[in-house]
């Protein structure tokens, strides 16, 4: 997949989008800071509406009013960005259904002229279902051959509400983005167009689940650009666009097949077909212990979640991974896809946007195993934030609580229920990391209600409209055998109020940072004898800031393997590691390391690091000379001078032998013992300063500083 290419398309959707549906709001009466002029606001008629001196359908009226109090709500900005959003995942993700067989090919041109294969059909008297109201006013337009995008606009909206796919992952479409379809849709060079002919997006592409994932992260691209810009800090709507960012598949085939794979092998240990499959695969530095290992009795049993999931990208390798568990042990392919999606597989985000790209690539990757899911009767167990509960509008939630649960609860779980909602009032800043202190109890009794509205086809609205709370309250109060992430990064100066606040009560060893507030979360909700596994930047391996963070693991934990890697993971960054740790405390644990890496600031291509990982897993003398390396090499060879990179067998207790507990898995015997026998240096001398210049200020000058011309000062 070359996502060069597929970033062009995005990025040139979004500004294509975002143009055609400012100009549209313009059209409809709004100028640039979304006011409207008295005289340019419809008037509701018997039998329609009056609107710029033309008769319009009542339902016009109502349309336009609704985009006129969102616009006052949200702002102008606001709501194009919102709107241009709807439409580019809308209509990507039925291009890829369409590509993968998945649904008629309603944006293919019927004709020269452009007309979308929907609007054809309907022309024909082949109109989907929809709302009476809708069916006559499309039939009033099917008249005028000139009102396409009109037709269109209403014909794609029912289409996108019938289909189960796009329906169940997205949600319906607000009345008012109906309104905000670009005028230029369907023109030459428009997003439909590209869509229909796009040269940056391949066939095989449009295959990969992955490929929803990769445009949302570049259509949200510059949106980052623009809150990084700002500096200062990030406000809850702008947290996702910042904190987003894909992970190079072979870093999620190592983490998944190292903690979900390794758990299946250590219950299965005469596996041997699977584990040849598994290619980025670590071998233990020692052999497992009984006591150690993590049990459970069905594939039905293991829990494995991304509580970070983004638009899905782990949660897919993670599919897959037990996908191939179940076929192997003689499951159905239909029974498989269920068993994932109702008992294994969690993933949560606090992005709204990235939950629905995230059950869309699921459902389509199981419509790649059974096409019978086509119809969305199973989903992905993927959550987002609930709206908080607002006791103005909604009421007292004790009249919920009782409804909810029947009347069953005790004073005292109300009460932890209720800190629970408490708490979520802030849940669009702090998502997974948040701490719900409930009693096993409490949660028991929200597990089976929760369970029991579930199965029941007639719901009270004031229990469904909650039950997502309850859902996620659930997730994250789950011990989970396996836990993959490549949690979201931001430093402490760029956090909220509300944010920094609560990490800094909560998340005490990993406060400097989100990413670091992740993996002191993971322990935590990793089960005993568990696994998880992450990548985050490497300062947590050395700074003393996280000195806290790494005695915890150090002490608690055992790093199984780590990678530790150059710059160039994700473009120019500050390099990254990935660690597989099992939460297991054993004062012997020894792990495998991967030197990835020669100067902290040397940049990698990172299909380059691959190649020097799945080098040395083939061959474990493997050695690079990095001096010599350029990013147009064609391939990395051995030699003889170059550095080591693979570090087995490396005992964790050696790491606080060193003062600040650096995980210096590469450090040599001899300085481990100078550290344990030698001496500090002031036992032997006060240190002390050399030779000064004595003011700075007046003696030394930078090179731009100096005249080149003569010898004087500048």
């Amino acid at each position: 997949m070359d996502t060069n290419r597929i970033k062009r398309f995005a990025t040139e959707a979004r500004n294509i989008l975002k143009a055609g549906i400012a100009a549209k709001i313009t059209t409809l009466g709004f100028d640039k800071n979304g006011n409207v002029a008295e005289e340019n606001k419809p008037q509701l008629m018997q039998g329609g509406s009056l609107w710029n001196e033309q008769l319009q359908t009542e339902g016009f009226y109502y349309q336009w009013m609704s985009l006129y109090n969102r616009i006052q709500q949200k702002g102008i900005n606001e709501v194009y960005e919102e709107a241009a959003y709807t439409w580019f995942n809308r209509l990507c993700a039925i291009r890829i259904l369409q590509k993968n067989n998945l649904c008629s090919p309603v944006l293919a041109y019927a004709n020269a002229a452009r007309t979308p294969v929907i609007v054809d059909e309907a022309r024909q008297g082949h109109i989907p279902q929809m709302k009476e109201e809708l069916r006559q006013r499309l039939v009033e337009l099917l008249d005028d051959d000139t009102k396409v995008t009109e037709q269109f606009a209403i014909l794609i909206t029912a289409w996108c509400h019938d289909n189960p796919i796009i329906n169940q992952c997205f949600g319906s479409i607000a009345d008012y983005t109906e309104l905000l379809l670009p005028n230029n849709i369907l023109a030459e060079g428009g997003f439909v167009d590209m869509l229909n002919h796009t040269e940056f997006i391949t066939d095989e592409d449009f295959q990969s689940p992955e490929l929803i994932g990769w445009l949302y992260q570049f259509y949200i691209s510059e949106r980052k650009d623009e809150v990084f810009a700002k500096k200062g800090k990030f406000e809850a709507d702008e947290i996702p666009a910042a904190t987003q960012i894909f992970t190079p598949n072979w870093i999620v085939k190592y983490m998944v097949q190292n903690t979900v794979g390794r758990i299946y092998l250590d219950n299965n240990p005469y596996e041997t077909q699977l584990q040849k499959k598994w290619q980025y695969l670590v071998e233990p530095s020692e052999k497992p212990n009984d006591k150690n290992l993590l049990k459970y009795n069905e594939l039905e049993d293991l829990k494995v979640a991304d509580l970070a999931c983004g638009s899905g990208h782990i949660l897919n390798e993670c599919f897959d991974l037990l996908y191939d568990l179940y076929i192997a042990e003689g499951y159905g392919r239909g029974e498989a896809v269920e068993n994932i999606f109702r008992h294994n597989l969690t993933g949560i985000d606090l992005d709204t946007r990235a939950k629905q790209l995230s059950q869309f690539a699921l459902l389509l990757k199981a419509c790649q195993k059974d096409a019978g899911f086509a119809d969305a009767h199973c989903l992905p167990n993927v959550l987002t934030m609930p709206k908080p509960w607002n006791k103005e509008t909604q009421g007292p939630i004790q009249d919920m609580l009782h409804i909810y649960f029947q009347g069953e609860a005790t004073n005292q779980q109300k009460e932890e229920i209720m800190d629970c909602f408490n708490l979520m009032q802030d849940a669009d800043s702090l998502g997974s990391i948040m701490k719900f202190d409930i009693s096993e109890s409490a949660r028991l009794l929200i597990l089976q209600t929760t369970d029991y509205w579930y199965s029941q086809e007639i719901v009270p609205e004031e229990v469904r409209a909650q039950m997502p709370a309850f859902k996620l309250i659930l997730a994250l109060t789950e011990k989970y055998h396996a836990l993959v992430m490549n949690p979201p990064y931001m430093g402490s100066g760029n956090m909220n109020g509300v944010l920094s606040k609560y990490v800094k009560d909560n998340y005490k060893d990993g406060k400097a940072d989100l990413a670091t507030v992740f993996v002191e979360m993971m322990g935590q909700r990793t089960s005993a004898n568990g696994g998880y596994a992450f990548i985050i930047p490497p300062s947590w391996m050395f700074l003393s800031t996280f000195e806290g963070l790494r005695k915890k693991i150090i002490e608690n934990q055992s790093i199984e393997s780590l990678l530790h890697l150059s710059r160039g993971v994700f473009g120019a960054d500050f390099g990254a590691s990935s660690a597989v740790i099992k939460n297991t405390s054993n004062a012997n644990a020894s792990g495998t390391y991967f030197r990835l890496v020669e100067r902290t600031f040397q940049e990698f291509e990172q299909s380059h690091l691959r190649m020097l990982f799945e080098q040395t897993l083939a061959n474990h003398d493997f050695k690079y000379n990095f001096k010599e390396y350029t990013k147009d090499v064609t391939e990395l060879s051995y030699s003889e001078d170059g550095n080591r990179i693979y570090y087995p067998n490396v005992e964790q207790k050696n790491f606080e032998k060193i003062p600040g507990s650096p995980i210096g898995y590469w450090v040599s015997k001899t300085i481990l013992d100078s550290y344990v026998l030698g001496y500090s240096m002031d036992v032997v001398a006060q240190p002390k300063q050399g030779s000064t210049l004595g003011d700075n200020n007046r003696f030394l000058r930078l090179w731009y500083e100096i005249c080149t011309n003569n010898d004087k000062w500048v």
